[in-house]
Formats: structure tokens, C-alpha cells, sequence
């Protein structure tokens, strides 16, 4: 089987397990489909190596919320643990894994220990899975950055054993990571620089 096949179908099996694990879910997997789409446009705008396992990461990144995946109740750490243990690549574990910066509110839940196991993917895929996560949106139809993270400060301000700093801490961070991406995008493309400025729209 050749390089570029193999990466095809690491997608396509992503996609696979996504619509299994969240089809109980349409909201969350609309939202996935979103990411993957923006994965793949920014990844080829940025020339990324191996942009296959950006997009796959994107279709994978929720899967921790499927209920048949909870083991700790951290849906970056179940769903990358899931992934670990079917054999699925490293880089696409560990994307999983610290996606958006998942790793602040590790202590909150209680694992810590496990996460600081998982070494960052090298690259910049953290910082695309984190556009990619913001730009999709709650319903993977689109937003503004500061607006997804207004939706989250809304849906996530009961989680009362994660301090507001923390959470706000955590937003910055995404907000930041996200403007590196929309930034080296524009830089990348400077006879299309709107090329991100308005995300792309799920089918």
C-alpha cells in the first residue's frame, strides 16, 4: 500500500468512526464535519506535511463525549485513549488528545497524570485543530472565533470545580493559537488574503 493511500484511507476511517461514534449525536458530528473541512483548507493553505492527519484529527476530536467511550469523564483524554488502544497513529492520539488546549483543565478532572504522559504533536497541529475546532462552530456551519468562545463561556459556566481563570486562561490561549493560524494563512495566500476570513460551509 503507497504513503498516499494509507493517509486517504486514515481519513476515511476517521470519518467512519466519527459518524458511528457521535451519529446519537447530529449537533456534535455537524460540528466535527465543520473542523475537518477547515482542517483540510488550512492545512493546504499552509502546505502542511501530511495534512491527512490534521483532517482526521479534526473528524476524531470530540469522540471522547460518545457515551460508550467515558472512562474519566475527560472527553480529549477518553477519546485519545480510545484511539491508543485501536492502534490509531500517534500524531493523531496526541492531536486529540491536547486539542484546544485541552491539557489546562486536565488538573480540574483529575488527570493530570495521564495527560502529562502525552507529549505535544510537533507543528503547528495543535494550533490548526484549535482554528479548526473555533471556525466550525457549535453546529459545524461556521463562526467567528470570539463568538464560539462566547458560546462556550455560556454552555461551560456551570462547571463550578474549574475556576473562571482558568477557563478564561484557557479561552485566551485558543483565541491566541487561532489568530497564529488565520495570520500565517493570510501570509501564506497574499493575493487571496479573505481566504479564511469567512469559514467554509458544511454540506
Amino acid at each position: 500500500m503507497t504513503a498516499s493511500l494509507s493517509m486517504h484511507l486514515l481519513v476515511r476511517d476517521a470519518q467512519t468512526l466519527a459518524h458511528t461514534l457521535l451519529s446519537g449525536d447530529p449537533r456534535r458530528l455537524a460540528h466535527v464535519r465543520g473542523a475537518a473541512l477547515i482542517a483540510g483548507m488550512a492545512a493546504g493553505a499552509l502546505r502542511v506535511d501530511q495534512p491527512e492527519t490534521l483532517v482526521a484529527a479534526a473528524w476524531l476530536h470530540d469522540i471522547g463525549y460518545a457515551p460508550s467511550l467515558r472512562r474519566t469523564g475527560f472527553h480529549p483524554l477518553d477519546g485519545a485513549m480510545f484511539l491508543a488502544r485501536k492502534g490509531w497513529p500517534d500524531s493523531v492520539v496526541l492531536l486529540v488528545a491536547h486539542h484546544s488546549h485541552a491539557a489546562v483543565l486536565a488538573p480540574y478532572y483529575g488527570v493530570h497524570h495521564h495527560m502529562s504522559l502525552l507529549d505535544h504533536a510537533p507543528g503547528n497541529g495543535d494550533d490548526i485543530i484549535t482554528f479548526s475546532d473555533l471556525r466550525a462552530g457549535t453546529n459545524g456551519m461556521g463562526a467567528d472565533p470570539r463568538d464560539r468562545i462566547d458560546d462556550m463561556r455560556r454552555r461551560h459556566a456551570d462547571r463550578t470545580f474549574v475556576p473562571s481563570d482558568i477557563r478564561e486562561a484557557r479561552y485566551r490561549m485558543m483565541l491566541t493559537a487561532a489568530a497564529r493560524v488565520n495570520a500565517a494563512i493570510n501570509g501564506a495566500t497574499r493575493a487571496q488574503p479573505t481566504l479564511m476570513r469567512q469559514p467554509p460551509r458544511a454540506s
